[in-house]
């Protein structure tokens, strides 16, 4: 009965493991080994987690760039309508047109800028009507001098994003997807099931238990032969 017990735990603990397809299902199975496949399951959580915020921080910076090639794009508007107005033959009419499409293009540069959370220097403030730097009334130099200076800082900001994804981001998520790999690698040899070693294992409890409940059907009709004959019954 010992032995037909223990066959049959054996069959229950080899059925839970190809079940599960883990070594360690509970802590008896491997104390030390729980303890280390918690760790390992922990560390996985954390370079989750670490991955997902390289993810968010990386679709925010897509957002940024796409802000500063829009506001490049205004910012080249505005110094060709600069040039424009800076002709010899443009009328006070034309450059006040002008002057009513830059404001306009001003005004576009702060939507994606509050869109995008890009930064906008307030210098180009000066571009507007009644502003330092307005085509009407206002001096053409400083305005060209203040577009160019936006467009340099905005270039500048978009190659340093650039750089901070190519060798910040990029490596920062390769290196977590590699100590992922080998953590999840880690855990794998530690909690998993050997497949071919349990099914050896199956088939071997299957076979201690077979010949466990034989042997206990052999001893109970001995037995019962046994009682038979004290009572004198054939």
């Amino acid at each position: 009965m010992n032995n037909l017990s223990r066959a049959n735990d054996r069959l229950g603990d080899t059925t839970l493991k190809l079940a599960t397809g883990l070594r360690i299902n509970t802590a008896a199975d491997d104390p030390a080994g729980l303890i280390a496949a918690e760790q390992l399951r922990g560390d996985l959580v954390d370079l989750a987690a670490h991955q997902r915020s390289i993810g968010a921080e990386r679709s925010q910076l897509a957002v940024q760039q796409s802000g500063r090639q829009l506001a490049a794009g205004i910012l080249h508007d505005l110094r060709g309508l600069v040039v424009e107005a800076t002709g010899d033959t443009v009328s006070a009419e034309q450059k006040a047109a002008i002057q009513t499409e830059i404001d306009s293009a001003l005004d576009g540069l702060d939507r994606v800028a509050d869109t995008t959370g890009i930064g906008v220097h307030a210098a180009l403030q000066a571009l507007r009507t009644g502003g330092e730097g307005n085509v009407v009334d206002g001096d053409p130099a400083v305005a060209t001098e203040t577009i160019d200076a936006e467009l340099s800082r905005v270039t500048q900001a978009a190659a340093a994003a650039g750089a901070y994804e190519k060798y910040t981001l990029d490596v920062d998520q390769r290196l977590a997807e590699d100590q992922a790999a080998i953590t999840a690698r880690s855990l794998s040899e530690i909690a998993d099931a050997d497949y071919a070693e349990e099914a050896s294992n199956l088939t071997r409890d299957q076979i201690t238990l077979g010949a466990s409940l034989r042997t206990v059907g052999l001893l109970n009709q001995i037995r019962g032969e046994g009682i038979l004959t004290l009572l004198g019954v054939k």
